[in-house]
């Protein structure tokens, strides 16, 4: 039986979509948790505890594109966040 027609989304949403999920939830997350080491004096437990933390985030911010109907609108939120960490890390 396939799928009502108003679910299906088109194939360019569909790529923007793993695209956002593969690049912008990594981005997103090395951000935080570099400027997260920037913040921090001995930065050495953030960095080698930010492997486990990392997949971890990086999973949560895949499920939260997906949750999002629109896909602009998860690579706005993704990219706020990368800036917000790059920011933090370069000032």
């Amino acid at each position: 039986m396939p799928a009502k027609a108003k679910y299906i989304s088109s194939g360019w949403v569909q790529f923007s979509k793993v695209m956002a999920v593969i690049f912008g939830a990594y981005a997103a997350t090395m951000s935080i948790h570099l400027a997260l080491a920037s913040l921090v004096k001995d930065d050495t437990p953030v960095l080698l505890t930010s492997t486990y933390s990392g997949f971890l985030m990086w999973v949560g911010f895949m499920i939260m594109v997906y949750l999002i109907k629109r896909a602009w609108v998860s690579w706005a939120i993704l990219l706020s966040i990368t800036l917000v960490g790059c920011l933090i890390i370069f000032l």
